[in-house]
């Protein structure tokens, strides 16, 4: 049912019977005209004929003998009959068989169809200026309906010859025309697995082109999102072998520990490196649902200070314990977002400063409103006190697994990787600079600007 070349075909055929009906009846209509004028012009020529062939001014009596016609007057077909009448009341000459009556018994001159016996007559009769002779000429309707039927049927059956074969001419113009179509399929189905070449528009019609290119773009897409993930799983492996081999050394140093005080020393690097794993595994599950595509994302309006303040509650038992100051300075922002996706992009600007910065060190977290040509525009930015990223740096932290020289292998090189993936989705921008009092870094991150709700009117 969903065959373009049934549907085609389908449409065709519906076509050219339609034609075909309306073709057969006005052929109907044109003959049943045609024969009837060519019967009455080939009675009313006969009857005009024989009463040319009759004397013009000599009384016909009694008796006299009958006229007959010039043998050129008479038909050879034995359906046709004339009548010679004189003054009305007279049968002065006949075809043999035809009725004894008249064949019009008003004698008015013109056509008429009429009922003679029990047979239908088609008549013509005609008088001369005297009107006294009058000549009637007539044939059996059974005849011209019996002429009017192998006409038809000789007409039927041209035109319908004549139909099957250009539905024949139409069937192997429609195959002819899609073989491009079929070819394309069964280049398709001998592709190997993963093969994402662009498949060629170069013999294809012009109707199919942009159809192809635009399927071209579509397995160019999936050959990079097919080769942004082989990426990262190479990637991934790497960065989880290292960590999963430490967290392995720690597990057998505790085991082999002599004393309490050496096994509690290695449990504890075991449960940093333990937390380490699950911060590296958070982060690279969030990347991957990044990466994975459906991001026609559901949009609603967030304030970006309720989002901040629910993230700095997160991080404030880990702020305390590991010695660093968390200050809020936030004012009410709002912003089209996925509000699942601002958290993650949150979490990881305050735990990379958070982990970055030495201990005594702060973290500030800022958002607001900046005044845009396109109006108020939300930003949130997260600064700290620590040693910074030198400006050459800046631009490459925010590429996956990419670390600053000299960071004690702190980060994964994923947390800032996920900022900008998230920043680029909801069309932010991000600016760098130093942190706080002129040292550490900071990174701002700028929303589009937005039409503000309405404030709520008191009850």
């Amino acid at each position: 049912m969903n065959s373009l070349q049934g549907y085609v075909l389908r449409v065709l055929a519906g076509t050219i019977l339609l034609s075909w009906s309306v073709a057969l009846g006005a052929l109907w209509l044109f003959l049943q005209h045609s024969e009837t004028s060519i019967a009455d012009n080939g009675l009313k020529n006969f009857a005009t004929r024989i009463l040319q062939a009759m004397p013009a001014n000599k009384d016909i009596g009694f008796s006299e003998p009958g006229l007959q016609p010039k043998a050129s007057s008479l038909s050879d077909d034995p359906k046709l009959a004339f009548q010679v009448w004189g003054d009305r009341t007279r049968l002065i000459a006949e075809t043999p068989g035809a009725p004894i009556s008249a064949l019009k018994p008003d004698f008015v001159d013109g056509f008429a169809s009429l009922m003679v016996g029990e047979d239908r007559w088609r008549v013509y009769s005609i008088s001369d200026s005297a009107h006294r002779k009058f000549v009637q000429v007539g044939r059996l309707h059974s005849e011209l309906d019996a002429e009017l039927r192998r006409k038809a049927l000789v007409a039927l059956g041209v035109m319908t010859t004549l139909v099957c074969f250009v539905g024949l001419l139409t069937f192997l113009a429609v195959k002819w025309s899609l073989r491009p179509v079929v070819a394309l399929e069964d280049t398709l189905r001998r592709r190997a697995k993963f093969d994402l070449t662009p498949l060629s528009t170069t013999t294809l019609p012009t109707e199919l082109q942009p159809l192809v290119e635009s399927f071209n773009h579509v397995l160019l897409q999936l050959d990079e999102a097919v080769e942004s993930e082989r990426r990262f799983i190479g990637d991934a492996a790497h960065e989880l072998r290292t960590p999963l081999a430490a967290l392995q050394a720690q597990a057998h140093v505790a085991l082999h520990a002599r004393t309490a005080p050496e096994k509690d020393a290695a449990l504890v690097k075991l449960i940093a490196v333990a937390e380490r794993n699950t911060r590296l595994s958070e982060q690279l599950l969030d990347l991957a649902r990044l990466n994975a595509g459906g991001h026609a994302p559901q949009r609603e309006m967030a304030d970006l200070s309720e989002l901040a303040l629910h993230v700095a509650r997160e991080f404030e038992v880990f702020a305390e314990t590991n010695h660093r100051t968390l200050a809020l300075d936030i004012a009410p922002s709002h912003i089209a977002c996925n509000i699942d996706e601002i958290g993650i992009l949150l979490r990881n600007l305050v735990d990379n400063a958070l982990r970055y910065t030495q201990t005594d060190g702060r973290v500030h977290i800022r958002c607001g409103c900046v005044d845009t040509d396109a109006g108020p525009a939300g930003y949130v930015e997260v600064a700290d006190d620590g040693p910074g990223v030198p400006a050459s740096e800046r631009e490459a932290i925010f590429r996956r697994f990419h670390r600053v020289p000299g960071n004690g292998g702190r980060g994964s090189g994923i947390g800032l990787s996920l900022v900008a993936g998230i920043a680029r989705l909801h069309m932010a921008t991000i600016v760098t600079g130093t942190g706080i009092d002129g040292e550490g870094f900071s990174v701002r991150v700028q929303f589009p600007a937005v039409d503000m709700p309405a404030a709520d009117t008191p009850a």
